[in-house]
């Protein structure tokens, strides 16, 4: 995280690229702008729920410049890095967790967004929900939502494996925590779900299947037919692969099932912004084997990579572009990854039974 925090550092030369200077900073703190309230430099909203939004603030507020504003947020990044670690080394017992949270990912995206504080905080709900302390998780996972809505993803997960009391109460408590900001301003939510909603194509692999959609938009531009068809294509691939993992994933720990989780998510959604992978990444710790590790290798140099080229070419969002090939080679990549996970996980289901069965049996002989 250190390492990350010196590259994309506006002092650095060359600096690499980073959504929080040259979203948050030049868009807002150099004009007074504050989040929900205005809009930002080029008209848009602020595209990502309140917490974000807010520690952004915090960190405009506590650093005053350029420069002391980029330290005060990657210290608060960085801290939220340690919470992640701790949440999934407490989770996964396996050693090749450490690779994960080392991944080039980290390093290139790790100071760049939002991503690490949106997965230190759903890693803890699903470590306090593995201790079945309920409230707590359901409490941390609307925290995050507000970071970045995916955490939503873990939400069917828990109200399925709970019953009776505890399933209500944990909704309740993570309907409370997600709806009283959104009532207390609820222009800049309904701002910020529009703009997500207006995207067309970025980073997909699917850009290939319709190479029409590749264009990107803005808000004010009326949305081609074949951006709809593609983004329906991805969404349905999403839901398909998701309703997999959430039936192999009823039967794992939490953990796992987020890994299977987010990796449907990730296979299917039309905007795979590279820093995205970061929700995979601590979570896949839990399924990892040594197999994995070279599809695990192509999949995150091919993930780093996309900024390394984006500024190469003049239209990186274009099919058969240095950033796009490396789309097409991570989600083959991540589709290995997926498919050795769903095995695993099948596998585990199947020595369910087997181990019950030799119990019986040995009862049996302990008897007669």
């Amino acid at each position: 995280m250190l390492l990350a925090m010196l590259l994309h550092a506006p002092w650095s030369n060359p600096s690499l690229y980073t959504d929080i200077i040259a979203f948050f900073w030049v868009d807002y703190a150099t004009r007074g702008l504050t989040p929900y309230l205005d809009l930002g430099a080029d008209g848009e909203p602020f595209e990502y729920p309140y917490l974000a939004g807010g520690i952004s603030v915090l960190a405009w507020r506590l650093g005053g410049s350029e420069a002391g504003f980029y330290i005060a947020y990657s210290l608060i990044v960085i801290g939220f890095a340690l919470l992640m670690a701790h949440a999934i080394l407490e989770l996964s017992s396996s050693p090749l967790a450490i690779l994960c949270l080392t991944a080039p990912s980290m390093v290139v995206y790790g100071i760049y967004g939002y991503d690490v504080i949106l997965v230190g905080l759903t890693a803890a709900s699903i470590l306090a929900f593995a201790k079945r302390r309920y409230l707590l998780s359901a409490f941390l996972l609307a925290l995050a939502f507000h970071v970045k809505i995916l955490s939503i993803l873990f939400l069917p997960y828990a109200l399925l494996r709970l019953e009776g009391r505890d399933r209500v109460r944990y909704f309740a408590a993570f309907a409370a925590a997600v709806v009283a900001p959104i009532l207390a301003m609820p222009r800049g939510f309904l701002e910020m779900l529009e703009y997500q909603t207006s995207w067309g194509l970025e980073n997909a692999w699917f850009v290939y299947l319709f190479p029409d959609a590749a264009y990107p938009l803005t808000r004010f531009q009326q949305v081609p037919v074949s951006v709809e068809c593609a983004k329906a294509f991805g969404y349905c691939l999403m839901a398909l692969l998701y309703m997999l993992g959430l039936k192999l994933g009823l039967r794992l720990p939490p953990q796992r099932f987020m890994a299977l989780a987010a990796a449907a998510y990730l296979l299917g959604t039309p905007r795979y912004s590279p820093q995205t992978s970061i929700l995979l990444l601590p979570f896949l710790a839990s399924f990892m084997t040594p197999r994995m590790i070279p599809a695990f290798l192509l999949w995150e140099l091919a993930n780093a990579s996309i900024i390394l080229t984006w500024f190469t070419t003049e239209a990186p969002h274009m099919p058969w572009q240095p950033p796009q090939v490396a789309s097409l080679i991570r989600f083959v990549a991540l589709l290995a990854l997926f498919i050795q996970m769903v095995a695993a996980a099948r596998g585990l289901e199947t020595k369910i039974p087997s181990i019950s069965l030799m119990r019986i049996l040995r009862k049996i002989k302990q008897a007669s």
